[in-house]
């Protein structure tokens, strides 16, 4: 059997690859690996799917950010007021006065969020301010300076509450987990869809070329039966039906050579080249055959699958859901703390470097300055708000329940009708096979019998047709046999024929 499938291949790809030949010099031809390259690499799916992952890492990359340090600095350079203050006294009618600030100002703040969901932070804050003011009665402009010196430490942990920094991250994990795993699928799915534009550009450049060598049997038949009808030996019925069929050669020429222009398109479209690119596919001559494991597929599908997992993923996040809407309506505590330290120089004529050491003195000296707070808030009534939204996300959590179930049946099914279409291809391959070799034989052997008038044309025609169905049939068996190999792996995310995993390592 595999001698007779070579040799029918063979016969199938001889006019392709003479095809090939007679192309232009600047045609490329494409292995089917080659067109899943170029998809991969460049085509618009392939790019969606790989910015769609970028961002997800990028999201898991802000959430561990937040737990690191935060460093911010601010300036005030300057910042400057000056504006008419209406001034009250007992007994008095007010006094108008021009009020004046000018101030410039540095802080730091370093944050460090802590894995409780609490904070520590450090700032400290330097600012040097003039003020003035207009005197009425002196007509006189008093001016003050000082400088300013602040250093503190603040702590603060919200109590009773669900940590939303470790479930942030959570979030975000699950999300990129969940965009690898469609990264996946979505590169299972492009190499699918490719390999159908693949086999289906390659089927109707088999199909021009079989309407090609059937036009050019049909020529010779129509010259043949020309000669016999000048000489009598047939009617002109005959000879008019040879003609007939050889305008019909001619019109499935034409159509051929229309698919093939469409087809490659698709092909164009598919794989990401541009459309003004001459390319054709050459495809290997003979089809692989491998042995599949059923359980070992339906197994792994099961175990690796987008749809179960994503549904799993989906499941956890209900839960946090559910958790941070409950705690709305919980009781909720935070404990802080802070202590500073802050010092005061002020002159209206000493240079700012003294004014500095003044502060820094000041600072050394002042008692420093602190506070403790614990805070309670207690939700007392919310008209059933909260609850309501509680049984909105326990019901969304028990959906998802609902829907691994389904998901998991979906897969066995599509697992199964995956492994069922793959031997049931293999099977047609191993009869068409003997079908094209014994429409063949029956050809050669029909038009022996016609140069010796013992067959009519028209039976000489049927036996030409055989041939020719027989080639599409089996060519068609050998290309449903390939996608049904691919739309196994895209089912199973295991690739039987060189025995691997196809999904992506941790750390990958």
């Amino acid at each position: 059997m595999k001698t007779l499938l070579m040799c029918c291949l063979a016969t199938l790809a001889a006019p392709c690859l003479a095809a090939a030949a007679d192309a232009p010099a600047d045609t490329v031809a494409l292995t089917l690996p080659e067109a899943l390259d170029l998809a991969l690499a460049g085509s618009y799916d392939a790019r969606v799917a790989r910015l769609a992952l970028l961002e997800a890492e990028q999201d898991v990359a802000a959430a561990r950010g937040r737990f690191g340090t935060q460093v911010g600095l601010a300036f005030a350079a300057p910042e400057y007021d000056e504006s008419v203050q209406g001034v009250s006294q007992p007994g008095q009618l007010p006094q108008y006065t021009a009020y004046g600030s000018r101030e410039w100002r540095a802080g730091l703040t370093l944050t460090q969020p802590l894995p409780t969901n609490g904070r520590i932070g450090l700032s400290g804050d330097v600012y040097h301010r003039t003020d003035t003011v207009y005197d009425d009665l002196t007509a006189t402009k008093l001016e003050s300076r000082t400088l300013f010196n602040s250093y503190r430490i603040d702590f603060s942990q919200p109590l009773l509450t669900p940590n939303t920094l470790q479930l942030s991250l959570e979030r975000a994990r699950l999300n990129l987990d969940e965009s690898r795993r469609n990264h996946t699928a979505a590169q299972l799915g492009l190499v699918y869809d490719v390999t159908a534009q693949f086999y289906d550009y390659l089927r109707a450049q088999r199909r021009l070329e079989i309407a090609r060598n059937d036009l050019a049997r049909q020529e010779d038949a129509y010259q043949l039966a020309s000669r016999k009808f000048s000489a009598g030996l047939i009617p002109e019925v005959e000879a008019l039906q040879m003609e007939v069929d050889l305008a019909q050669s001619r019109n499935d020429l034409l159509g051929a050579e229309g698919g093939v222009a469409r087809a490659a398109d698709r092909f164009k479209l598919g794989v990401g080249l541009p459309m003004d690119a001459r390319v054709r596919v050459a495809a290997a001559t003979a089809p692989r055959f491998y042995e599949v494991d059923a359980d070992l597929a339906l197994r792994h599908a099961l175990e690796n699958r987008a749809e179960i997992r994503n549904t799993e993923a989906g499941l956890r996040r209900a839960e946090i859901t559910v958790a941070e809407t409950d705690a709305r309506s919980a009781v909720k505590g935070e404990l802080s703390a802070y202590y500073d330290l802050t010092g005061i120089g002020s002159s209206d004529d000493l240079p700012l470097r003294d004014m500095w050491d003044l502060s820094w003195d000041d600072l050394r000296h002042r008692p420093g300055n602190k506070g403790v707070a614990f805070t309670l808030a207690v939700p007392i009534w919310d008209s059933g708000v909260n609850g309501a939204e509680v049984a909105a996300a326990r019901a969304a959590l028990e959906r998802s329940g609902l829907d691994i179930d389904q998901r998991r049946r979906s897969v066995v099914l599509q697992v199964n009708a995956a492994l069922s279409n793959l031997a049931e291809s293999r099977a047609r391959l191993d009869v068409l096979a003997r079908s094209v070799e014994v429409a063949t034989r029956g050809l050669d052997i029909s038009r022996q019998r016609f140069d010796n008038g013992d067959i009519t044309s028209q039976e000489l025609a049927l036996d030409r047709s055989r041939l020719t169905q027989a080639s599409l049939a089996y060519l068609d068996a050998f290309i449903q046999y390939q996608l049904a190999g691919a739309d196994l792996r895209r089912q199973t995310l295991w690739d039987f024929e060189a025995g691997r995993s196809l999904v992506p390592q941790a750390g990958s």
